[in-house]
């Protein structure tokens, strides 16, 4: 049967139907398009090496992702053509790419991301929060890119578009992420350079605002509120002890009952639930040890001291907490907002700020110092936490 060679177009490929048989479509240059019963449509290109006949099959016809329309496949038959004149075997050539295509996958910014982010020492929420970001912000942009091929630009884009939502300080969070990114991609030899490395220097500078919380003028008020509310709910009795010690909010929501010794006065939060996975020793003063005994009346039989409204084997909502705040603060405060007023308060009665920091378990800045201060200021705490105790009852009066 006599091949007629002459330049397809996409109409004639497209109303090509099948047949009982394989059959072929011919464009110029050599290039053929295999039309299957099944109505698939496949580009091949036959050629002949070394006195050897065979045939590169380059991919199926259509203008989906990972389809070749009829110019790709052109495109495709002029490369071929290219390694065949220099005596190359475009078959191994393709298996080459293959093989290159998949180490690139392997390697995308995503799975060096998720790789990176499993590596951390994070509380599983502060994980997760991580890659809610990444996923939210980056990944859309950079995440199917190899990790070598993510320029500057990519960086600075994901930057701006974050910043017109007016979110300074979530871009520059996460540029903060997608650097120690490519520092890890860079010890793991996966990439040559670290294009997020600076890149925030270009964000318009905003000003940095701290969790809602009340001045020293504006906390007796909470804390008679506070120290008047109903002694058998659950969540008042969580503020309480926030107040008193001073620790995130999730600490106390999923503080257990095997976590204190009311002995010695200290609550023992473990590294795995910290932020930063780091062990912390929680001094408690008078007032607290009471609040746990008329805790220990409602929740006792509970894992938690918190127990949430739903049963007693999960913990009191973030919700709950919130609302409970709100209301007694006039919409003034967050939970966390009583460890900046706490701070500010403690820092201002000359108590050494070391104390302070220890007892909020910020984790020390300077890596250097924090890996050596192993000190727990354990007893200046216990006097601090007293002293703050004490002061809050003097408010209430």
């Amino acid at each position: 049967m006599l091949k007629i060679r002459r330049k397809l177009t996409d109409r004639e490929i497209k109303e090509a139907k099948p047949k009982d048989k394989n059959y072929f479509l011919f464009d110029d240059g050599n290039l053929r398009l295999l039309v299957r019963p099944s109505g698939t449509k496949v580009w091949q290109y036959p050629y002949q090496l070394n006195g050897k006949n065979n045939t590169v099959t380059l991919g199926k016809y259509g203008d989906r992702t990972g389809f070749l329309s009829l110019s790709d496949a052109r495109k495709m038959r002029d490369e071929i053509k290219d390694l065949l004149s220099r005596g190359l075997d475009p078959n191994k050539d393709k298996k080459s790419k293959k093989q290159a295509n998949i180490v690139k996958a392997e390697n995308t910014f995503e799975s060096i991301a998720e790789e990176w982010r499993q590596k951390q020492s994070w509380t599983e929420k502060h994980s997760k929060n991580i890659q809610s970001r990444l996923q939210k912000d980056v990944y859309p942009i950079i995440g199917w890119k190899g990790i070598k091929d993510v320029t500057i630009q990519d960086i600075l884009q994901i930057l701006r578009n974050i910043e017109q939502r007016d979110a300074v300080s979530v871009a520059q969070r996460i540029n903060g992420y997608c650097t120690e990114i490519f520092d890890y991609a860079l010890v793991m030899g996966i990439c040559d350079s670290n294009p997020a490395l600076g890149r925030a220097k270009f964000l318009k500078a905003h000003t940095i605002q701290n969790r809602a919380h009340l001045s020293d003028k504006e906390l007796p008020g909470f804390i008679k509120k506070l120290y008047s509310s109903d002694e058998k709910n659950i969540a008042l009795l969580a503020i309480k002890l926030l107040v008193l010690t001073l620790q995130r909010p999730g600490e106390i929501r999923f503080a257990e009952w095997k976590e204190f010794d009311e002995t010695k006065a200290i609550w023992h939060i473990p590294a795995g639930r910290m932020k930063k996975k780091r062990e912390h020793l929680v001094p408690l003063p008078k007032q607290a040890l009471s609040i746990l005994q008329t805790i220990r009346n409602l929740s006792g039989k509970s894992t938690y001291l918190f127990p949430g409204r739903m049963g007693m084997k999960k913990p009191i909502s973030d919700v709950a907490l919130i609302k409970v705040m709100k209301k007694l603060s006039e919409d003034k405060m967050t939970p966390h907002g009583i460890r900046h007023t706490g701070s500010t308060i403690l820092n201002e009665s000359s108590f050494n700020s070391d104390w302070i920091e220890r007892q909020l378990s910020h984790v020390e800045e300077n890596k250097v110092r924090g890996t050596y201060n192993k000190a727990e200021y354990l007893e200046q705490r216990k006097d601090m936490m007293q002293w703050w105790a004490d002061y809050l009852d003097k408010l209430n009066k």
